[in-house]
């Protein structure tokens, strides 16, 4: 049996916290919310940093991982220490650990 370690109480703590009032669990728990407009415009909540910034790629460091965003012409439209516009042509998104 495996045991609990602190991180994993913390975090279910945090979900039944955000399951009991109601509240997203990406607001609890620094998950990153993404929507997308088509193929031209993505938006990120609760990302850290980003890692790498070209025209043809943006790499952007999260909690548990990596999201990596590739495409044409993209750049960034707005950044704030919690959230990113991304335009351009949006060809993939990738996460990795």
């Amino acid at each position: 049996m495996r045991k609990k370690t602190p991180k994993t109480e913390k975090k279910n703590f945090r979900q039944l916290i955000s399951h009991s009032l109601a509240i997203p669990e990406d607001m609890l728990l620094d998950i990153p919310r993404i929507s997308i407009s088509g193929n031209r415009e993505l938006e990120i909540e609760n990302y850290k940093n980003v890692l790498e910034y070209t025209e043809e790629t943006i790499a952007l460091n999260c909690k548990d991982y990596m999201i990596k965003i590739c495409g044409r012409k993209l750049e960034i439209t707005s950044i704030t220490d919690e959230f990113i516009g991304i335009r351009g042509v949006i060809s993939s998104i990738s996460f990795t650990h």
